[in-house]
């Protein structure tokens, strides 16, 4: 695409400290003891390693500090966006595997009560064993084991964060292909894509989740989460997003052939050069205006209050009453 490794490793940094804020923030503020347990004892949001963190609050906060700082780093915002989606896309994949190791996510309860394990499986760990007991369906259920996890021991429950981690693939598979075609288009399609998979990919794994709550919303009481809520109003975003960004938006102009024109300022990756973002605008006002090449409409002097025709005018005859 064109894009200098500074742009993107200054970009990233300040991206990735907003996901893990945000996606922290917007767990604490779901939680039913959020006064209680958090504004009374602030301390307790920062407590990460209990647990909680929600990536469409890590994708709301990362969003928006693309937003706001790709220009100062020569890139354009939806571009730059674009280019969030790709990293999202991949990275959550890898984040359900930490979920599959600690339990913190968890599908419906596969089994009546607690499991009888066989004392020899897993007597040390990590350890991952297959036991075939009647008493549990599905047969892929999970059942933990060590008293660190945050899922309660020697109780089955459906995978719902491989489920997660399947559907995740499915988008990996159907939107990674699109990652240069779509910004040559519009760039922020992509973006908008992505945004509508994942609010479908939410609505349909947390029916899933059994052990989250059903959360009421603006009167409604449907047996839906949090979650599926959030998912429905991201996936209702998006739609208005792909006509707005195709009013507003243009190809992106560059590749590696012909890069972003950018020189980070001496000891800081922060902010560019200024002319990297004026050229930047002008070459997608350029690309946008070659994109209908049409001839422009010249209108010749006025002379006797007409105009001149010059779309095919037939060629002068010479006058024969002239003289010479």
């Amino acid at each position: 695409m064109g894009i200098h490794d500074d742009q993107l490793y200054g970009a990233l940094l300040w991206t990735a400290i907003a996901g893990l804020i945000g996606g922290r923030l917007y767990y604490v503020i779901q939680q039913p003891d959020l006064v209680d347990n958090y504004l009374r004892q602030p301390q307790m949001i920062l407590a990460v390693w209990n647990g909680g963190m929600a990536f469409f609050g890590a994708i709301f906060a990362g969003s928006a500090t693309l937003f706001v700082l790709a220009p100062r780093f020569g890139l354009d915002r939806f571009i730059a966006l674009d280019g969030g989606a790709v990293f999202a896309l991949v990275g959550q994949i890898f984040g359900r595997f930490g979920n599959v190791v600690n339990g913190d996510i968890l599908g419906a309860q596969a089994s009546q009560g607690i499991v009888n394990i066989p004392g020899s499986t897993c007597a040390s760990s990590p350890c991952i064993a297959y036991v075939a007991d009647p008493h549990i369906s599905p047969a892929w259920s999970f059942v933990y084991l060590y008293k660190t996890s945050f899922a309660p021991t020697f109780i089955a429950y459906q995978p719902a964060q491989v489920y997660e981690m399947l559907i995740n693939v499915v988008m990996l598979l159907l939107l990674f292909p699109l990652r240069y075609r779509f910004p040559r288009i519009k760039a922020g399609y992509f973006f908008a894509s992505y945004l509508a998979l994942y609010g479908i990919s939410q609505f349909i794994v947390f029916f899933w989740r059994a052990t989250e709550p059903y959360t009421p919303f603006l009167g409604l009481s449907a047996q839906l989460k949090q979650a599926q809520w959030t998912g429905i109003i991201v996936f209702l975003i998006a739609i208005p997003l792909f006509f707005v960004l195709h009013r507003i938006s243009a190809p992106w102009p560059y590749s590696r052939a012909k890069p972003v024109p950018w020189t980070p300022d001496a000891g800081s990756l922060l902010v560019g050069r200024a002319d990297a973002a004026k050229t930047l605008e002008d070459d997608r006002r350029r690309t946008a205006a070659e994109v209908l090449a049409l001839p422009p409409w010249q209108p010749a002097h006025a002379t006797g209050g007409a105009l001149r025709n010059v779309f095919g005018a037939p060629p002068s005859v010479a006058d024969p009453d002239a003289g010479g």
